[in-house]
């Protein structure tokens, strides 16, 4: 398998910021977030809208789970899904292994359609102490090399 790149994902949270619900006496809980962003890349590039919907462990990882839609420049409709692992505290603290599924209805995006991308980011105060987050990513679709024997 080699990584072929797509392009850089950038994403903000929106005036309402992030909610952290932690009901259970400990660090475990719920959060919710809505915010937009960019997507910029050599096939393709647009404005995007998305929420979040994670799950954080009690070891202070954040679970994302964010459903999202891409309107590129030409006026396609791109539909994602993004999850994987954020650790809070640490040597690690904000760096985000994740992946990435889409779902196009325009087959100038079919691509995407069967596209496993792969995503390594960083997530971080917008500014200190502002409590308001944002995202860099890169993005990286999985291209499958193994051969069937014989």
């Amino acid at each position: 398998m080699r990584l072929e790149p797509i392009g850089t994902l950038r994403l903000g949270y929106g005036d309402e910021g992030f909610l952290l619900v932690r009901p259970y006496g400990s660090e475990e809980g719920s959060g919710w977030g809505e915010g937009d962003g960019t997507i910029e890349g050599d096939r393709i590039n647009g404005r995007v809208r998305w929420v979040n919907t994670p799950h954080r462990r009690s070891d202070i990882v954040m679970l994302p789970h964010v459903h999202g839609r891409i309107r590129t420049e030409d006026s396609a409709d791109v539909l994602f899904l993004l999850d994987g692992r954020t650790p809070l505290e640490g040597d690690e603290a904000g760096q985000q292994l994740l992946r990435m599924t889409f779902e196009a209805e325009d087959e100038r995006y079919g691509w995407l359609n069967t596209a496993f991308v792969v995503v390594e980011g960083v997530i971080r105060e917008s500014s200190p102490g502002s409590d308001r987050y944002v995202m860099h990513a890169e993005l990286y679709r999985c291209v499958h090399e193994l051969q069937p024997d014989g």
